[in-house]
C-alpha cells in the first residue's frame, strides 16, 4: 500500500480526469447492465402480448442503451489512457533523471538489462494498471450490485438460485490467482534476464565475431530463451488448469436458471422474459468474477514492478552536490592531489598519492593495466570520490564546487570513444547543444577532422551509426577530440586516447592535439613513450602508487620502469648506444 500511496502523488494532478473517467464508466456498465432487463420487456411486454408499439419502444431503448454504452466506453478509455500515458511520461522521466545523477560505482554493480526492464517493462505493468486495474474493479462492483438488484427486482426466487452459483465463481478465480501469482512472478525474473542477455550479446557483437563464438553465444540464447518459454508455458499450463471452470460453472448456472426459472413460468410465477434476463445475467456476473481475477493478477505485477521502481528512484546517488555548493567564475586548471587514496570494495585501487598539476602544464601517467590510472583521472572529474586525502582545483575541494560547474571544465578523450547514432555536426556539438554550424566547423578544423567531414555523403549532416560505425578509428577519435574542443574545458584528459590507432595516425592526432593542448592543464594516459615523452612531468604507477615522477630526460636517467619500458619499446637499440645520447632517440 505504500508504494500505492506514493503512486497517487502521480496521479493527483489528473484527479478531474478520474472524476470524469470514473462517471463515463458508470454510466457505461451501468446502460449494459440494463439491457437484459430490456430484452426481458421485449419479450414479455412485445412478443408475448403481440404488442407491436411496446416492441418498438423497448427496442429503440435497447439501441439508445447500446449507444450510451458504445459512447461512455469510448470516453472512458480516452480518459483513462491519458491519465496512464501522462503518469508514465512523469515517471519516466523522474527514473531517467535519477540514472542522470547516479555515479559510475552504480553502474559498475547494476547491469544494462536491468535498467533496460525497469525504464520499459516495469513501467508498463505501471501503466496497464492505472488504465484497467481500477476502471475494471469498479464496473465489476457495479456491475454485480445492478444485476443483483435488477434480478431481486423481478424475482425472488431466481435470485437466490443464482446466489448458490456465485460462490463458485469466486472460489475458481481467487485460486487460480493465488496458483498464477508464483508463475507470473518467474516470468518475470525470466523475462529481465532475457532482456540483460540480448542487450549484452548485442552490445559485444564485434568481440563474439571476432572471436567466433557466434554458436557458444546462441546456446547461452537458448538456454535463457528457453527458461522465458518455460516459465511462459507454467503460467498458461495453471490459467489452463482454472480458465475451463468458468465455462462449465456457467452452464451449470445456465441449466439452474432454465430449471428453476421453468418450473416458475409453469406455475405461473414468473414470465418468459425474466429467465431470458436471468440467463442474460449470468453471463454478465461471469465478467466481474473473471474481473477480480485480472485485476488480483495486474496488482501483483504492479506492486511488484512499483517496488522495483521506488527502490531505484530511493537510490542515492553516491555523488553528489553540497548545499551550496562552490560556482567559482573561473576554472584556471591548477590540480593538487593530496594523501589520495582510493578503496574500491576490498581493495586498495590508489594510496597516498601526492602530485601537482600547475595550470597550463602537460603531465603525463604510465603504469601497467591495473595500477590505478584511469581511477586517477575518474577522481578528478568525481565520477568516484577518493576515500582518503583531498584533491583541490585552483584552491578548491572538489567535494565542495558544483558538480556542473567541475565537469562542465573537464574535456575527456577516451581511448573508446564513443558516438551517438546522429550527424557529425550533433556528435561535435553534443557538449555545446547551442553551437553554431561556424563554431562547430571551426573546432573540426582545429581537431584537423574538417577536410574528412566535407567529403563524406552529407558533410557535417552525415548520419553516423552507432558507436562511430563507418568511420575509421582516427577519424571517431578526431571528432571527439573536436567534441573537446567545443566545450572548452580548462582541464583536457587523455585516457589512452591514441593506442587504437597506427603510428601515423598517432601522429596527425597528437600534431592536432598539440593546438588543443596549448594553455590548458592537460593529462595524458598512454602506454606509447611517443605519446608522453614532451610532458612537463611524467609519473609512473605500480599497483595504485607513483614510484616515479620526473621529465622524460630524468626517468631515462633513472633506469627503473619507465627506462624499461622506453628499451621495450626501441628494443632495436642497444643500451650503450642509447648511452651515448638519449637526444638521439628522443
Amino acid at each position: 500500500m505504500y508504494y500505492c500511496k506514493r503512486l497517487f502523488g502521480y496521479i493527483r494532478p489528473y484527479i478531474w480526469y478520474v472524476v470524469l473517467g470514473t462517471i463515463f464508466a458508470i454510466i457505461n456498465i451501468g446502460a449494459n447492465t440494463l439491457n437484459p432487463y430490456i430484452t426481458k420487456r421485449v419479450v414479455d411486454d412485445g412478443l408475448l402480448k403481440n404488442n407491436g408499439s411496446q416492441l418498438v419502444w423497448w427496442l429503440m431503448m435497447f439501441f439508445i442503451s447500446v449507444l450510451f454504452r458504445t459512447g461512455f466506453h469510448y470516453l472512458r478509455e480516452c480518459m483513462f489512457h491519458f491519465i496512464s500515458q501522462k503518469v508514465l511520461y512523469q515517471l519516466r522521466s523522474d527514473l531517467y533523471d535519477k540514472l542522470q545523477a547516479q555515479s559510475f560505482a552504480f553502474y559498475d554493480k547494476v547491469r544494462t538489462g536491468v535498467l533496460m526492464n525497469r525504464m520499459v517493462g516495469d513501467l508498463e505493468s505501471i501503466r496497464t494498471f492505472i488504465h484497467q486495474s481500477y476502471i475494471l474493479l469498479l464496473e465489476a462492483v457495479i456491475a454485480i450490485i445492478l444485476a443483483f438488484y435488477f434480478m431481486f427486482t423481478m424475482n425472488l426466487e431466481l435470485s437466490l438460485a443464482v446466489l448458490s452459483i456465485t460462490p463458485f465463481m469466486y472460489f475458481n478465480t481467487r485460486n487460480m490467482s493465488r496458483a498464477l501469482k508464483p508463475s507470473y512472478v518467474a516470468v518475470r525474473k525470466a523475462f529481465e534476464k532475457l532482456t540483460s542477455g540480448v542487450q549484452e550479446s548485442i552490445t559485444g557483437i564485434r568481440v563474439v565475431k571476432s572471436l567466433g563464438k557466434e554458436q557458444r553465444e546462441m546456446n547461452k540464447f537458448l538456454k535463457i530463451a528457453k527458461d522465458f518459454t518455460d516459465a511462459n508455458i507454467k503460467a498458461a499450463e495453471v490459467q489452463a488448469k482454472y480458465t475451463p471452470f468458468a465455462p462449465f460453472i456457467n452452464g451449470v448456472g445456465t441449466v439452474i436458471i432454465l430449471l428453476v426459472g421453468g418450473y416458475l413460468v409453469i406455475k405461473g410465477k414468473t414470465s418468459i422474459g425474466t429467465v431470458v434476463a436471468f440467463n442474460s445475467y449470468i453471463v454478465q456476473l461471469n465478467f466481474p468474477m473473471a474481473t477480480f481475477s485480472n485485476v488480483i493478477n495486474q496488482w501483483q505485477n504492479a506492486t511488484s514492478s512499483l517496488e522495483k521502481i521506488y527502490e531505484l528512484l530511493d537510490e542515492e546517488p553516491e555523488i553528489k552536490n553540497k548545499k551550496n555548493a562552490l560556482i567559482p567564475k573561473k576554472i584556471n586548471g591548477d590540480i593538487v592531489f593530496r594523501k589520495v587514496g582510493f578503496k574500491y570494495s576490498d581493495r586498495m585501487v590508489l594510496e597516498n598519492i601526492n602530485l601537482h598539476m600547475k595550470t597550463g602544464s602537460i603531465t603525463a601517467i604510465m603504469g601497467a593495466t591495473g595500477s590505478g590510472k584511469s581511477t586517477l583521472i575518474n577522481l578528478i572529474g568525481r565520477f568516484y570520490d577518493c576515500t582518503e586525502g583531498k584533491i583541490l582545483i585552483d584552491g578548491y575541494d572538489i567535494k565542495d564546487l558544483d558538480l556542473h560547474t567541475l565537469r562542465k571544465n573537464i574535456g575527456i578523450i577516451l581511448q573508446e570513444t564513443f558516438l551517438f547514432s546522429d550527424t557529425i555536426a550533433a556528435n561535435i556539438a553534443f557538449a555545446k547543444p547551442d553551437a553554431t554550424r561556424e563554431e562547430i566547423e571551426e573546432a573540426a578544423r582545429i581537431a584537423d577532422a574538417h577536410d574528412f567531414i566535407i567529403k563524406m555523403p552529407n558533410g557535417y549532416d552525415t548520419v553516423i551509426g552507432e558507436r562511430g560505425v563507418g568511420l575509421s578509428g582516427g577519424q571517431k577519435q578526431r571528432i571527439a577530440i573536436a567534441r573537446a574542443i567545443l566545450s572548452n574545458p580548462r582541464i583536457l584528459i587523455l585516457d589512452d586516447a591514441t593506442s587504437s590507432v597506427d603510428m601515423e595516425t598517432e601522429h596527425e592526432i597528437q600534431e592536432a592535439l598539440k593546438k588543443v593542448m596549448k594553455g590548458r592543464t592537460t593529462i595524458i594516459i598512454a602506454h606509447r613513450i611517443s605519446s608522453v615523452k614532451e610532458a612537463d612531468q611524467i609519473i609512473v604507477l605500480e599497483e595504485g602508487k607513483i614510484i616515479e615522477r620526473g621529465t622524460h630526460e630524468e626517468l631515462l636517467q633513472l633506469k627503473g620502469q619507465y627506462y624499461r619500458t622506453f628499451m621495450e619499446q626501441y628494443g632495436q637499440y642497444k643500451e650503450k648506444e642509447w648511452e651515448k645520447g638519449v637526444e638521439k632517440y628522443a
